[in-house]
């Protein structure tokens, strides 16, 4: 599967619509869209797609053109063995086609913070630690195949 952007956003809408589920959080059901919305910001800055990394990779194959052209190999060439390095860095942070610039529970610790801040977030009942933990086991299992 090829993840996009639009994944990320459902990944923000799954993540707290279970937790609400689960009666972690709660939400004015008015302003749920903005909570969605602003975690789905700060995600984009944690969490790269599969199009962020070709993007990225042919933005630097594209500053390199000259030097690739006199190295006798072909673009595709260049494009894996990048693709190769880039994602070698990410190892056991990427998880089903969504690659975490940082460890998943720095990144669930991130989204912890941001709703115990967040304005529209009426409540969060559970300890920082059990909600972290919420999160962690919802980011390992987030499956964007498993979207409608």
């Amino acid at each position: 599967m090829f993840t996009k952007k639009d994944h990320l956003k459902a990944l923000a809408k799954n993540t707290v619509s279970r937790l609400e589920q689960d009666q972690a959080i709660a939400l004015n059901p008015r302003t749920r869209q903005m909570v969605y919305q602003d975690l789905f910001l700060k995600l984009e800055a944690l969490v790269l797609t599969d199009e962020d990394i070709r993007e990225k990779i042919l933005s630097e194959l594209g500053q390199k053109a000259e030097q690739l052209g006199e190295a006798g190999q072909t673009e595709s060439d260049h494009y894996k063995a990048a693709k190769a390095v880039l994602m070698a860095k990410f190892g056991e942070n990427a998880v089903a086609g969504l690659y975490y610039q940082r460890p998943v529970k720095v990144v669930a610790q991130e989204i912890a913070r941001f709703l115990m801040t967040h304005t529209q977030v009426e409540e969060v009942f559970p300890s920082d630690e059990e909600l972290e933990k919420s999160i962690v086991d919802f980011l390992k299992r987030f499956n964007p195949d498993l979207l409608h």
